[in-house]
């Protein structure tokens, strides 16, 4: 049976471990470390290769599968037992690489909810880049004013960017409910409280019993807490004619309850 080829953890190890001891792992080797979402062509698997930090005094070059940057006194942070840039540098380092949107994703998973280690609010990457020169900053700056935290997916980022675009208020992000029943605790992809209207983007993983169960039990208590549920897909980041329309259906209906209560208030006799 053929062996089965060193992942990119097993290699950064090695890197630092025997290779070049003291190097730091960067670039995109580090991002895909930290699970920023990246293009396939930027990972290990499609075909990218390893970059590691040096210090200058440690001055070697590059090689097949081994790119080499000579950079002095970057910060660090360890992540799984390797050694990876701050963060930060990571995006500065992507930012001429990624489309504008791509670059927002990998922000919003920094700030990501679900994140356990090498996180970074969108504010942290904002104050970092103030006052800053550098390659790739200014692309930087344009995608933290879109990014936001408590962002699950690179798809909710792209459903929340898709939504702004075509000319519909901000929708919250992540927004927690508690079952009053159970106790359990969910979270909304996006949401518009005022409207409660609630929108789930629904990726390969929701289609599985497990999460199936879970997104039934959390669109049964919206349900009776009187919210509209919108599920939307990968089809629906290609053609968003009838998720637009189901939308705008959707604020239709929260429109006219909302001025159906409020008339109900108004014709109340006074005590």
């Amino acid at each position: 049976m053929d062996a089965q080829p060193a992942g990119v953890r097993e290699v950064a190890r090695i890197l630092q471990r025997r290779v070049i001891p003291g190097s730091l792992i960067c670039h995109v080797t580090a991002a895909e470390l930290l699970g920023l979402p990246l293009p396939e062509k930027l990972t290990w698997e499609g075909g990218a290769t390893i970059h590691c930090t040096v210090q200058p005094e440690q001055k070697r070059g590059s090689a097949r599968k081994l790119t080499v940057h000579v950079r002095r006194d970057r910060p660090s942070l360890v992540v799984d037992g390797v050694t990876v840039e701050h963060p930060f540098s990571v995006l500065l380092d992507l930012a001429p690489l990624l489309s504008h949107d791509e670059l927002v994703a990998c922000i919003d998973s920094l700030g990501s909810r679900i994140r356990v280690s090498g996180g970074l609010t969108v504010d942290a990457v904002r104050t970092a880049c103030r006052g800053r020169r550098a390659r790739g900053i200014r692309a930087l700056r344009a995608a933290v004013r879109d990014a936001r935290d408590w962002v699950d997916s690179p798809r909710e980022t792209t459903t929340r960017l898709m939504v702004i675009r075509a000319g519909y208020p901000e929708p919250e992000t992540n927004r927690p409910v508690r079952d009053p029943v159970t106790g359990k605790e969910y979270w909304i992809d996006l949401a518009y409280p005022a409207w409660k209207i609630a929108i789930e983007y629904d990726g390969k993983r929701h289609f599985t019993e497990e999460q199936a169960r879970k997104d039934h039990a959390k669109d049964e208590l919206l349900h009776r807490d009187g919210w509209a549920v919108l599920r939307i897909t990968v089809e629906d980041h290609k053609d968003s004619k009838d998720f637009f329309a189901l939308l705008d259906e959707a604020i239709r209906t929260a429109e006219q309850r909302i001025r159906a209560h409020s008339e109900a208030v108004d014709q109340r006799p006074a005590a």
